[in-house]
């Protein structure tokens, strides 16, 4: 049975997502009190991530009557301050391999590295982020990225750390415009493999919330092949 984990939103939003994608699964969301370290520090350690899963197995064998139920496709996504929690378990062997799926919707901050005047995304932060997406370039995985316009002070943006991933695949952004949905207009996209990043208009804070609110959109995109370049 399929498994979505999301890290980071309003739980009837995100269920509300979930059930646009009418389509067998459990859902799991993590929603903490804090902004991305309370997340990193939740995921720090590996034992977190199993017992999560084990305890999500044990509830629904026994309160759902299924008695042989097991996780199988696992998609992980995050929205905004979730991207803390996502880096811990892409630093986790064990974890990483069992995503099958990543999804960040306007989620991948990082600091610099060095001087911020430089704005130089510091690697060792995007370093699981860039191993999945080389994967995911390749067919072997999955990943959808989706950013919006805001530049943030001090750290790097999600356009920014999107630029990273799209370089370290050999990708290409091209102009393309859009309407997803009312408030959602894409402006520009790359495509390698089952590499995919989506950039979106909009730098305002109403914009990055409807990243979360179109969760359900990235989620189908997902779960289907990248579309051809």
């Amino acid at each position: 049975t399929p498994l979505w984990l999301h890290l980071h939103g309003d739980p009837r939003t995100v269920e509300q997502a979930f059930a646009l994608l009418h389509t067998p699964g459990v859902l799991v969301n993590v929603t903490l009190p804090g902004l991305s370290k309370i997340y990193a520090d939740y995921f720090s350690e590996p034992a977190a991530f199993d017992t999560l899963l084990q305890e999500v197995t044990t509830a629904l064998r026994r309160t759902a009557g299924l008695e042989t139920w097991a996780p199988s496709m696992l998609t992980v996504s995050s929205f905004s301050a979730g991207f803390g929690g996502v880096r811990q378990l892409l630093r986790q062997p064990g974890a990483f391999e069992r995503i099958n799926v990543l999804v960040m919707a306007d989620s991948i901050y990082c600091g610099y590295a060095g001087p911020v005047a430089e704005r130089r995304v510091d690697p060792a932060l995007m370093e699981g982020f860039v191993r999945f997406a080389r994967l995911a370039s390749e067919g072997k995985k999955r990943m959808l990225i989706t950013h919006s316009a805001q530049v943030p002070e001090g750290y790097a943006s999600t356009t920014e750390t999107a630029d990273t991933l799209i370089a370290a695949t050999g990708g290409t952004r091209l102009p393309s415009e859009v309407r997803w949905a009312e408030g959602l207009l894409q402006a520009s996209r790359c495509i390698r493999g089952g590499f995919e990043v989506v950039g979106f208009t909009g730098t305002e804070a109403k914009d990055h919330l409807q990243h979360l609110r179109s969760l359900g959109l990235f989620l189908q995109r997902a779960r289907e092949p990248a579309p051809s370049p």
